[in-house]
């Protein structure tokens, strides 16, 4: 997390609040395109364990030339504010938006639901602003933090009877006061995942579109890690065509086809393609 590129290749990087590590971070951090480079060549998108994929992708994409992000800074954020770094990161330098189509529940007809980059930061502005999640069970309120990408890391690959163990065990790990993580119930832990959901709307994310030809409301439940890999995942494809078709047309190593910055790569490309 330690390269320097041009400004024209660098995405702003999100909002990062004060009371994430007491401070802000300095320097000019920012986020370098994905499926430009040799080493996004590397990243194994086959990988069953998503959390490490996400972290190793985002560390790879940062850039922080004055090192002013703590060790493992990724791993010390929210499950959502990983997710905004992603789909940040996804959108790449034109802000594409994200479009979920699918099908109302009603009539059937096909309706399509967009989401922006500033539609999810306004979203996790307001989920940044909460530190702890206060929820009242059996007449006492309990609170519990929120999960983030070293509670993830330990998750992976613990084996679990069932998802309501694995509920439970995640939830009781969370929980401030660790004593009342063996006395939750199916519903305190129904609660509690409910109010985690809220405060951090990007993990589990329900959208809700009302169909404009029957008028019936629709809910849709989106991965938006899934959403976010796949289009990253995509990149990295039309980055190994690239090379193919270079190497092919121009006998070039793979090295020396990194060698050649990628908008001269891309108009030798083009060239290729256009059959001149």
């Amino acid at each position: 997390m330690n390269q320097v590129l041009s400004s024209n290749a660098v995405i702003p990087f999100p909002s990062l609040p004060r009371s994430l590590f007491g401070h802000t971070p300095a320097g000019d951090i920012g986020m370098r395109l994905f499926g430009k480079y040799e080493s996004d060549l590397v990243i194994d998108f086959s990988t069953p364990n998503p959390a490490a994929l996400i972290t190793r992708i985002l560390e790879q994409c940062t850039i922080d030339p004055e090192n002013s992000l703590p060790e493992n800074f990724f791993l010390k954020l929210s499950l959502s504010k990983r997710l905004e770094c992603l789909l940040v990161l996804a959108a790449g330098e034109e802000r594409l938006p994200f479009n979920f189509p699918f099908h109302c529940a009603g009539c059937g007809q096909e309706l399509e639901m967009e989401l922006t980059l500033d539609e999810i930061a306004e979203m996790q502005r307001e989920a940044d602003l909460i530190e702890t999640v206060e929820v009242g069970i059996s007449g006492r309120f309990l609170s519990f933090r929120k999960p983030s990408g070293q509670d993830q890391k330990r998750w992976t690959g613990r084996v679990f009877r069932n998802e309501k163990e694995a509920a439970r065990a995640m939830i009781g790990s969370l929980a401030v006061a660790q004593d009342m993580a063996e006395h939750e119930g199916a519903n305190e832990v129904d609660l509690v995942d409910e109010a985690m959901s809220e405060a951090d709307p990007l993990v589990n994310f329900l959208c809700r579109v009302d169909c404009s030809e029957c008028g019936v409301p629709n809910e849709l439940l989106v991965d938006l890690s899934e959403v976010a890999l796949g289009r990253l995942s995509r990149l990295q494809q039309q980055l190994i065509v690239m090379v193919h078709k270079l190497a092919a047309y121009y006998h070039w190593s793979e090295k020396e086809i990194f060698e050649v910055p990628y908008r001269r790569r891309k108009t030798y490309l083009d060239l290729i393609l256009a059959g001149r």
